[in-house]
């Protein structure tokens, strides 16, 4: 992935973290979409990673790339630690587990949704 990526995935972290903490009523009663979106998008990018690697591609995030060498249940087991920091910061953050949650859900989505994005304009152009 380009390194402009990773300002994107900040952006959309932070404009996240601006909704959850301005209306924090909304977001303890979207947790069960925040869990879709979260699992959707990690489905996704663990799908067009995977035919990726098939194709000879490498992974980037060097954290996953140590990951997938267990197998495809090497990253959803990564992304669990990495959820439950995000939750701990989180927690601290807000004061409030039942608003970091969804938060965490959400944040870590976003970074699968621009990897999955960005895997699938990679499978999809045009070899030559």
């Amino acid at each position: 992935m380009p390194f402009l990526v990773y300002p994107l995935i900040g952006l959309l972290t932070i404009y996240t973290l601006a909704l959850g903490l301005g209306q924090p009523e909304v977001w303890k009663e979207a947790w069960p979409w925040a869990l879709a979106y979260y699992g959707t998008t990690l489905a996704g990018d663990l799908w067009t990673t995977l035919r990726g690697l098939e194709r000879g591609y490498r992974e980037s995030n060097l954290l996953y790339a140590k990951a997938l060498q267990f197998g495809s249940w090497g990253m959803p087991l990564v992304d669990l630690g990495l959820l439950s920091l995000k939750v701990v910061f989180l927690t601290r953050l807000t004061g409030d587990p039942l608003l970091s949650y969804p938060l965490a859900l959400a944040i870590a989505g976003h970074g699968h949704l621009v990897g999955f994005l960005w895997n699938l304009g990679q499978l999809t152009r045009a070899q030559p």
